[in-house]
């Protein structure tokens, strides 16, 4: 799927054949989300690895938020440069930058904590906007993020809201992590659920926030098969949206 995120194409209807899978960091969204797109035989489209490749994508150039902030345009200038000058393109579970493997980099905690500044900007998630409904224009697609069914796809013909408590997607965190051979104090990546979700709550521009209309699901305590299985049941009409 080559593409430039600078593409533009605001103009265009947001397309409905999308399961918008919105919520806070940690509830489990790319993993549901990855698994029901194979069910369906739907594309899956995992928002948060965009946000995090151009993360990484600043880092490299020395132009993320913590980096500049002392800049008279806390580098702006050179942010909207870099992400100018950025291919993103996501291949079957891969992500690669500008020609580059970064599926294992992008989930530093380098990226991790630099990830909700940067997809707080605004022409950062005008771009990521305009690729995602790009995306979702070739095809069925299930997205997660944080804005999709609010945002990205007012549309879609599916939304949930996915949640669990704060502790429970940092335990879920800490064994992501461990799975990967890194050991982190689950006290810390509490903090940084914390904060993180303080920041995407009260950012300006598309904040986290549960659209309307979509369904509600507290996946704390529940295996990911249960929250599947009602996401199946839902996108297959067997439950109606409440």
């Amino acid at each position: 799927m080559p593409a430039s995120p600078t593409f533009r194409d605001a103009g265009a209807p947001s397309p409905r054949a999308v399961v918008a899978i919105d919520g806070p960091s940690g509830a489990g969204k790319s993993t549901v989300a990855r698994q029901l797109a194979q069910q369906l035989g739907f594309a899956f489209l995992d928002t948060g690895a965009m946000y995090r490749a151009i993360t990484l994508c600043f880092l490299r150039r020395g132009c993320a938020p913590a980096d500049c902030a002392g800049e008279p345009d806390r580098g702006q200038a050179r942010m909207r440069a870099a992400l100018a000058d950025a291919k993103l393109e996501l291949p079957a579970g891969r992500v690669l930058l500008n020609g580059q493997d970064v599926t294992a980099e992008i989930r530093t905690q380098e990226v991790e904590a630099q990830v909700s500044a940067v997809s707080a900007l605004p022409f950062v998630r005008a771009a990521m906007g305009d690729l995602q409904r790009q995306v979702a224009s070739k095809g069925p697609i299930v997205a997660e993020g944080r804005d999709m069914g609010s945002v990205v796809f007012p549309d879609a013909r599916w939304k949930i809201y996915l949640d669990a408590a704060p502790a429970e997607r940092a335990r879920r965190r800490c064994q992501d992590f461990a799975t990967k051979g890194r050991v982190v104090s689950e006290a810390d990546v509490l903090a940084e659920i914390v904060q993180r979700d303080r920041l995407d709550s009260a950012r300006a521009d598309a904040p986290l926030v549960r659209a309307p209309d979509a369904v509600y699901i507290d996946s704390t305590g529940l295996p990911a098969e249960a929250v599947m299985a009602r996401l199946l049941a839902l996108v297959r009409g067997e439950t109606r949206a409440t």
